[in-house]
């Protein structure tokens, strides 16, 4: 019997802090009974209560506050029956505050375990955590500023506390979103199901930093497409891919819904891209960012019946870049003849949503005849590849694609890397040893234009730069190693920067350098070399996490941008679009750049290159301000 009682009594006490509350309740019922019968049977005439109720109430009130005990007078058994009493309340109450404090505790540490449930709507969830979160939490804040109730919910197997603290240190001001930290494992269905994925505006899958992240991504896909409901669309769900095989795997886990970045591809094209076009790196960063001038895709009654080039010259301060058709499909630089429909919506860069204004354009002068430009025979270009990693048949591929005929490319690395002809963009066969001393057999092709060659050296060692006759060159890529430690990497990647630029001032050369760095916060560091230098990092992915989430259309726009064979931003010589030396306004080079082909959106002042952060690069400037071009001032188009 005493066996059977223990057991149920520590069954009770395992169920914590409710059932001791509870067992507490009980025990001050218990003594409120004995205290009411104490004073109806016991109490002297002057303590004695007319009806059962008061004493009740007054005996209560004893196992709350023993001081009554000072006042009572009595005979003998009367008073040390409220002696007992007393003690017994003192004892109640000593336990009760203990166990109060004890639950509320508990509590606490639970909420900061981070596996209360989420209540929300429309809220954006981060699946995952790297170095990517902050930039796209900091993304997210910056594109919900005009939004009420933001909230942004993080879920990663990370504690909750480190995740806020982090958070709140490197995205800066949250300004008026609501940032919420969940742990659990964003694969698990149980723990995805604390951040309502259902309910939610978009899901961003974050890769985590180790070796293959590509399966821990798929898998958390998988759980999310596990939370959907009903027939509905649901969120929109946007993850990155390192490893261009496992795409199609990826695409089957998001379903309809998902949009995936080929993570490579993009790195590559933006290298590549990058590398060819000295100051286009600030370009794409202020249209990847939501502080800077962004892709909008909006109605436009007042311009149906009109043609795509009448639209280019329709805003003041935005750029028209091309239409979205009625069956969904966007068509960038259309020809400028083509005639907007009722069905038809502009694609703009704009400043902001409620900027893209159309407004009444000048009478346009007499068009002076175009000039052709100097560059229309293009030359074969040399480009250096220092370094190698999983990117680099990408990069070879895209330059091979980009370049013209009669270029070569020589690749210097410490290690070796396939660059067998399964890996190469556009078809292009081409033999490849593994970095070592061979050469490729392109250059007696007569159907491949470029040559590429291989060498296995140190390229932080300063003989070897030397030696490399750095003069012939006309662009540099330094690629980040992804064998090693990231710091290290970088830490080689800086030092091998630091001594290109130390040798291009010494023997005045004038080759351009794109620097791949793997962390960000490194960033800063590289650029003090050069402000021209472009490092691409992990937060260009992470700027374009964040945009496809807020607007999953403009994936589409981005693909065409980096693809090698749809429209890309290019920046031209001003002299091929306007007199050099005269003043000007930006209607006249956007009438121009019609008459080729081409949208203008934008200027690079080569005077103000040198100024952070935008390098000399104005996106959408206002097409009434006069200004005269020099020489080395380019026209940033949107051509192909």
């Amino acid at each position: 019997m005493l066996r059977s009682l223990h057991y149920r009594f520590d069954n009770v006490m395992a169920r914590g802090t409710p059932a001791l509350i509870g067992l507490l309740a009980a025990a001050c019922c218990l003594f409120t009974l004995l205290n009411g019968a104490l004073l109806l049977l016991l109490a002297p005439e002057a303590l004695h209560h007319r009806s059962v109720g008061s004493s009740l109430w007054s005996g209560f009130l004893r196992v709350l506050s023993p001081t009554h005990l000072a006042r009572d007078r009595g005979p003998a058994p009367f008073l040390a029956s409220a002696v007992v009493m007393a003690f017994g309340g003192i004892l109640l109450m000593s336990t009760l505050i203990p166990v109060i404090s004890a639950g509320l505790q508990n509590q606490l540490a639970r909420l900061r375990q981070g596996r209360s449930p989420v209540v929300e709507t429309g809220h954006v969830v981060l699946l995952g955590w790297s170095s990517q979160v902050h930039v796209i939490v900091a993304e997210l804040v910056e594109a919900n500023r005009s939004r009420r109730r933001a909230c942004v919910v993080v879920l990663a197997e990370k504690d909750r506390t480190e995740m806020e603290t982090e958070i709140r240190e490197r995205a800066g001001d949250l300004a008026s979103t609501r940032v919420v930290c969940r742990t659990g494992d964003p694969a698990d269905v149980l723990d995805l199901a604390l951040v309502c994925p259902e309910r939610a505006r978009s899901v961003i899958v974050v890769a985590p930093e180790e070796d293959r992240p590509d399966f821990a991504v798929i898998k958390s896909l998988l759980a999310v497409s596990r939370t959907r409901r009903g027939d509905g669309p649901g969120p929109s769900i946007v993850a990155g891919i390192k490893d261009k095989e496992n795409l199609p795997a990826a695409r089957l886990a998001g379903g309809a819904n998902c949009r995936l970045v080929s993570v490579q591809g993009f790195i590559a094209r933006l290298l590549v891209q990058t590398s060819l076009h000295t100051g286009l790196s600030s370009v794409y960063t202020e249209l990847l960012e939501f502080a800077g001038d962004e892709i909008y895709i909006r109605p436009q009654p007042e311009l149906v019946g009109r043609t795509f080039a009448d639209a280019q010259l329709a805003y003041r301060t935005s750029s028209a870049i091309g239409l979205l058709e009625g069956d969904g499909r966007i068509v960038l630089n259309p020809p400028g003849g083509t005639r907007i429909g009722a069905a038809h919506q502009i694609v703009v860069i704009s400043e902001d949503d409620s900027t893209v204004e159309t407004a009444q354009a000048p009478a346009l002068p007499a068009s002076a005849p175009l000039r052709t430009p100097a560059g229309a025979v293009r030359r074969g270009r040399a480009v250096l590849i220092l370094g190698s990693n999983q990117r680099l048949p990408d990069v070879v591929g895209q330059l091979r694609a980009h370049l013209p005929v009669g270029s070569r490319i020589d690749v210097v690395a410490d290690r070796g890397r396939d660059l067998s002809p399964a890996h190469e963009d556009g078809g292009l066969p081409y033999a490849a040893e593994a970095l070592g001393l061979g050469h490729s057999d392109a250059a007696d092709d007569t159907d491949d234009p470029t040559t590429v060659s291989f060498r296995r050296a140190d390229v932080t060692r300063r003989d070897v730069l030397e030696a490399l006759g750095l003069e012939s060159y006309d662009h540099v890529l330094v690629i980040s190693p992804d064998d090693c430690d990231p710091h290290r990497a970088d830490a080689r990647t800086l030092t091998v920067l630091l001594n290109l630029r130390d040798l291009s001032e010494l023997h005045t050369h004038t080759y351009s350098v794109v620097t791949e760095m793997a962390y960000d916060r490194h960033r800063a560091l590289a650029q003090a070399a050069k402000p021209d230098d472009f490092v691409v990092s992990g937060n260009l992915l992470s700027l374009r996490l964040a945009q496809v989430s807020e607007n999953p259309r403009v994936d589409v726009i981005f693909e065409e941008l980096f693809s090698p064979e749809g429209c890309r931003i290019a920046l031209q010589a001003a002299g091929d679009y306007v007199p050099l030396g005269e003043v000007t306004d930006f209607y006249a080079v956007v009438d121009a750049a019609r008459r080729r082909g081409e949208t203008a959106i934008g200027h690079r002042i080569h005077a103000r290159a040198h100024l952070a952060p935008r390098y000399g690069n104005i996106l959408n400037p206002d097409k009434t301000e006069r200004v005269s071009y020099e020489d080395l001032d380019r026209i940033i188009v949107l051509t192909g």
